[in-house]
């Protein structure tokens, strides 16, 4: 079977191959223009039994173009599957309306990868005279026909195909009911509504099918889907959560806040987590409901709504937030810890810091994002002290954090860490930090890493461009002062 991600692997040994076969073209041919000559020796190429000569012929040819579609199309008809079926891809990738119906006259093709190769280019070529010939071929007896045809109906987009499709969604092979599925969204017609409805309580396909229906700007799908609100079944319930949120429209937020009291765990997380994608002003209606879901008995509820409340900015939820860095769930204390810094009040700041000495260093990296998005000067000394810490990535933090605070009170210390610290990655923060903040003590520090030779390259690399910005600067300063 011959597939795309197939004819694009082993990219240098094709080109080799596909070098050989170029230079290889024999006496005989030398009569002919060179184009006809080398489309000829490639068009042989695709029967050969060596797949990297086969598939670097198959690339030859696509790569060549228009010059090689009146011999791919005769070799349509060559007595060897694999040519033709190969000859069907490239005609595909090479996209000319002029295949077409050749095309068309090889669905029947006793080979299922013939036909499997045919129909996926039509939908390649975007010929809507294919719609009716594919729709029958979704009765074929090979599921991998089947389900490269589901994907060129897509493709084409016509309406016509909405009811077979949707037919198809009933198809023993997910991976075909998957395709059928993305298909019917392509195409966007209202048709498809109701059998994307009746996806939403399947285990394995409903997420994706929530996120489909989203796309569907339609008065008739929201109220639908808000009708599914009141479903028995929890999976409906929360993809219909997923579909409203993910769509965005502000009229689903009242929906959403009422989710939050729903009696199934995953439905209240979907609804707290989707109401943090609306913006400030459309999510305020869900600030104190979401407040309220801080409490919740479930702790992703509450990780949900934390992070929601981060991301709608809400300056009310600062207190409870500072009260969950207290929990002994360390994904709550990610989550607070984000939230805040989301928020950015300088209320939050001492809290912060005094969370700093926590086991996790995970929490300890969030919280030196978070004081750095907060932009609090008094966070610039606890930043210091991080630099030792045990931890290489909470270290890198704060290099980088500190390069954003632009305190030089932060070079010295910088310049000492560099003496000891091991790891490259930190070593290239605390050098770009220098950069950020720059002074005569920096650009000595960059200076000598630049050109010690022990460093790590990408460290010296890293100093080089920091000197190089730092010294434009003075440059440009010295220009523009009066003389």
């Amino acid at each position: 079977m011959i597939k795309r991600y197939e004819l694009l692997s082993c990219r240098h040994a094709k080109l080799m191959v596909l070098l050989i076969l170029l230079f290889g073209i024999c006496a005989v041919c030398l009569g002919q223009d060179p184009l006809e000559a080398r489309v000829e020796k490639l068009v042989r190429g695709l029967g050969d039994e060596d797949p990297d000569i086969s598939y670097a012929s198959a690339d030859g040819l696509a790569d060549i173009g228009e010059p090689a579609v009146d011999p791919l199309i005769k070799a349509l008809k060559d007595d060897d599957p694999q040519v033709r079926s190969l000859a069907a891809r490239v005609l595909g990738e090479i996209k000319t309306q002029k295949a077409a119906d050749p095309l068309l006259e090889v669905l029947d093709d006793p080979f299922p990868e013939v036909r499997m190769n045919a129909s996926y280019s039509l939908g390649l070529i975007g010929d809507t005279e294919a719609v009716e010939p594919l729709i029958g071929l979704l009765e074929d007896e090979d599921e991998e026909v089947v389900r490269y045809t589901v994907i060129a109906l897509g493709r084409l987009g016509d309406p016509r195909a909405v009811e077979p499709l949707s037919e198809v969604l009933d198809s023993e092979s997910l991976d075909v009911r998957r395709e059928a599925m993305h298909s019917l969204g392509e195409i966007g017609d209202l048709g498809a509504v109701d059998p994307l409805l009746d996806l939403l309580a399947d285990e394995k396909l409903g997420t994706s099918a929530a996120y489909i229906l989203s796309r569907f700007e339609s008065e008739q799908v929201f109220g639908k889907l808000t009708v599914l609100l009141d479903s028995r079944d929890p999976t409906t319930r929360t993809n219909a959560v997923t579909a409203l949120g993910n769509g965005r429209d502000p009229e689903a937020v009242p929906f959403l806040v009422e989710m939050l009291d729903d009696r199934s765990p995953g439905v209240r997380r979907e609804a707290a987590y989707y109401l943090g994608h609306f913006e400030p002003e459309e999510a305020a209606p869900a600030e104190q409901p979401l407040i309220d879901a801080l409490g919740d008995s479930e702790p992703e509820v509450r990780e949900a709504a934390a992070r929601s409340l981060g991301k709608i900015g809400s300056k009310e939820a600062v207190p409870s937030l500072e009260e969950l860095l207290q929990d002994k769930n360390q994904n709550l204390h990610v989550a607070a810890v984000a939230a805040l810094g989301d928020i950015g009040d300088p209320e939050a700041v001492d809290s912060l810091i005094a969370l700093l000495g926590d086991e996790a260093w995970l929490v300890r990296s969030g919280i030196v994002q978070s004081l750095v998005e907060i932009g609090d000067p008094q966070a610039v000394d606890p930043l210091i002290s991080l630099l030792g810490d045990e931890h290489y990535r909470v270290r890198r933090s704060a290099a980088e954090g500190l390069g954003k605070f632009g305190d030089r009170r932060a070079v010295g210390p910088l310049l000492k860490a560099l003496e000891t610290e091991r790891e490259r990655d930190v070593r290239i923060e605390e050098v770009r930090a220098l950069g950020e903040l720059g002074g005569p003590e920096a650009i000595e520090g960059l200076s000598r890493i630049s050109t010690d030779m022990e460093e790590y390259r990408n460290v010296r690399t890293v100093a080089e461009e920091a000197l190089g910005k730092l010294k434009g600067e003075e440059g440009a300063v010295n220009t523009s002062s009066p003389s």
